[in-house]
């Protein structure tokens, strides 16, 4: 018989750090595993070496149907200055005027959707042809939320074979109120640009009154498409469309395995059926929870943030303001600064755990001005356990705060966990405090310091979680034999079928 396989499909550097350890189950358990890189980066590049040092199957898929650019390729350094804002568009050129006339009447929108469409369906058949020749017993996935890219493509080609998806998220925060909680603070802070609106032009609107339920009213009563309606138009004749267009992750997984029961009834609340959900925890802290109490494990990870063993330490998480591109870098480097110079007033060692969008190099001048330690190898799931106090922006990390028992402190330089309801609910984790202000956060951290160090928390590591890796393969194992049951026992039941017509006819 056959051995089963497994094909994940990752489309960010996240997808495959948080299922890195399914995969190691996987291959434990003699499953045929292929890794398929949907994306184009240094990291790309570091995880396809990775894979193939590990002796596991991996492959790119075509440059021309996937995310970001070629090795080599990464953003420049943050250190060399502020970021550059273009200014109006062709400012000084004679024919700026008769661009803008031509943008405003929507013409050039027109113009360039012939181009999307073809890109959707390249994309259709280069996954088409990936999964037809890999030919795979399951999928697993990241959770996609996008039109008319690479993802939506796999998803097709395994609804047309009747493969099942398997979902392993990268974050607690799921579901359709998270992403109309997001989205009109990327609209406000450059993250997506004005054409999501339904008001942006008479294209808009009128795709706005054909498909109302492409769109969305958000809290400050703006009604917003979640991507240019011409992309999503694109997508939908192509056959590249979510599954529910604001709804993450999509519809077509057979399985989502989430972080925790607060991610399940963010789904559960947003209707996603909740046979298709399993608590799983996150496959990340796997290797967590099987070093704790490992002193060798210990004495590396202090060594590497130069404490002795069993210090406390504030946990301070950087905001990527700038790299994600909601704030400029001269603000960026401002609210850094200010926020640096309250946490190092508290009294004790800071540790300073950075986005995988950071840069050391554009961070390393802390550590001499500061006194900081920025860590680089652990990552900050690794450096919850032992720290006696978690500083961070709103993130969905905090949540480990819970899962490890560690008090949080939030700063929220952007507003997130203030105005309109939902943003608060979704911005905010129970029992952590927010600080608005510099002296805020002193004063928050100094209090936290004060009641746990005399009481030695910054050991406590809080209650332990299942391995949640074996629990994932296990269900996917148990899905992969019910359906070859169900397949045998339709054989059967066409074979008997068979047989009595040959009865009936030969009688």
């Amino acid at each position: 018989m056959n051995k089963p396989s497994v094909l994940f499909v990752f489309t960010a550097e996240s997808y495959h750090r948080e299922s890195a350890p399914v995969i190691s189950e996987f291959v434990r358990r003699d499953w045929n595993v292929t890794v398929l890189l949907g994306f184009q980066s240094d990291d790309a590049t570091r995880i396809f070496e990775s894979c193939r040092q590990e002796g596991i199957a991996v492959e790119f898929a075509p440059g021309t149907v996937t995310y970001g650019k070629a090795a080599g390729t990464d953003r420049t350094a943050a250190a060399a200055g502020p970021s550059r804002r273009r200014t109006a568009d062709g400012a000084g050129n004679p024919l700026h005027g008769v661009r803008s006339l031509v943008r405003k009447t929507g013409l050039m929108r027109l113009i360039g959707f012939p181009a999307k469409v073809a890109a959707c369906f390249r994309k259709r058949k280069a996954a088409e042809a990936i999964v037809a020749r890999l030919a795979p017993s399951v999928v697993v996935a990241g959770p996609f939320h996008s039109a008319g890219q690479f993802d939506n493509a796999i998803a097709r080609a395994c609804r047309k074979r009747g493969t099942a998806m398997y979902c392993l998220p990268n974050s607690p925060y799921l579901g359709e109120r998270i992403l109309r909680v997001a989205r009109p603070h990327h609209l406000d802070h450059g993250m997506a640009g004005p054409v999501i609106t339904v008001e942006y032009d008479w294209l808009n609107r009128l795709l706005g009154w054909i498909f109302p339920k492409w769109t969305r009213r958000v809290a400050d009563g703006r009604r917003l498409f979640y991507w240019d309606p011409l992309h999503v138009l694109a997508a939908e004749l192509a056959g590249l469309q979510m599954n529910r267009l604001w709804l993450k992750p999509s519809l077509d997984f057979k399985r989502v395995f989430v972080h925790s029961a607060y991610s399940r009834d963010l789904l559960l609340t947003d209707g996603y059926p909740a046979e298709r959900i399993v608590v799983s925890g996150p496959p990340l802290l796997d290797a967590v929870w099987a070093q704790i109490g490992d002193a060798a494990h210990e004495t590396r990870l202090f060594a590497h943030i130069r404490l002795p063993v069993g210090s406390p330490f504030i946990l301070f998480n950087v905001e990527p303001s700038a790299e994600h591109d909601y704030c400029d870098w001269d603000r960026h480097w401002s609210l850094f600064h200010e926020t640096m110079a309250a946490v190092i007033k508290c009294g004790l060692p800071v540790v300073l755990s950075l986005h995988p969008l950071c840069r050391y190099e554009d961070y390393r001048f802390a550590e001499d001005k500061y006194g900081v330690t920025i860590c680089t190898e652990y990552r900050i799931h690794a450096l919850y356990p032992y720290c006696t106090v978690s500083v961070s922006f709103p993130c969905s990390t905090n949540l480990l705060c819970d899962v490890f028992g560690k008090p949080l402190v939030i700063y929220d330089h952007f507003g997130l966990t203030i105005g309109e309801g939902e943003s608060c609910n979704m911005h905010l984790v129970p029992g952590g405090m927010v600080a608005r202000s510099a002296a805020e956060l002193c004063q928050h951290i100094k209090s936290i310091i004060a009641r746990c160090v005399g009481a030695e928390t910054g050991r406590d590591v809080g209650g332990r979680i299942v391995a949640s890796s074996g629990l994932i393969v296990d269900v996917v194992e148990s899905d992969v034999q019910a359906t070859a049951e169900g397949q045998v026992l339709r054989r059967q039941a066409r074979g008997d079928t068979v047989q009595c017509e040959e009865i009936r006819t030969n009688g």
